[in-house]
């Protein structure tokens, strides 16, 4: 399970530049890169910044400008390795400055609550380009986009079934029914 859990790409040289290779693993640079990013803004803001009403209401408007770099994503256009950490980046401080500012924020707590969704709903949405992307280049391979067969995603795939994390598809086949 370790090798999907660190990386939701499989492991072949398509997505070599989806991944750091740290070693013999292989791990996701949207997530090793986001998550930390938005761990390491909310401590730096708590511990360095005077988090005044003022404050928190600049920082909860500028947190919007970090999210800005998602239309890259969005476009496709975060080929370059560096461009898609520096985009990951970007958003996990605009994330960390949005949870910070609506959390502190003295407003409703349906309002915050809110807010926080729409911080779940941006990863989501960037999780879906992803897995949509990745489906679009493993239906170039031989393999054509079939995990059950590929060699790098097969051992997975058996672990998934084996697990019962993932249910195999029953194949039907025409000439067997009557």
């Amino acid at each position: 399970m370790k090798p999907i859990l660190l990386s939701h790409h499989p492991n072949c040289t398509a997505f070599s530049n989806h991944v750091y290779n740290l070693g013999r693993y292989k791990l996701c640079i949207g997530c090793f890169t986001f998550y930390p990013t938005v761990g390491v803004s909310i401590l730096f803001i708590l511990t360095f910044f005077n988090l005044t009403l003022t404050n928190l209401s600049v920082m909860f408007i500028l947190s919007f400008v970090f999210f800005i770099p998602i239309a890259l994503n969005i476009l496709g256009l975060t080929k370059l390795k560096l461009l898609k950490i520096l985009t990951k980046i970007s958003i996990g401080i605009g994330a960390g400055m949005l949870i910070v500012s609506t959390v502190l924020l003295p407003i409703f707590l349906f309002i915050k609550i809110s807010i926080l969704i729409q911080i779940h709903f941006i990863t989501g949405a960037i999780a879906y380009i992803r897995a949509k992307h990745i489906k679009e280049r493993c239906l170039e391979c031989e393999f054509e986009g079939n995990w059950d067969r590929c060699p790098t995603m097969k051992p997975i795939m058996d672990r998934l079934y084996e697990h019962d994390f993932k249910k195999k598809k029953k194949v039907v086949n025409d000439d067997l029914k009557e």
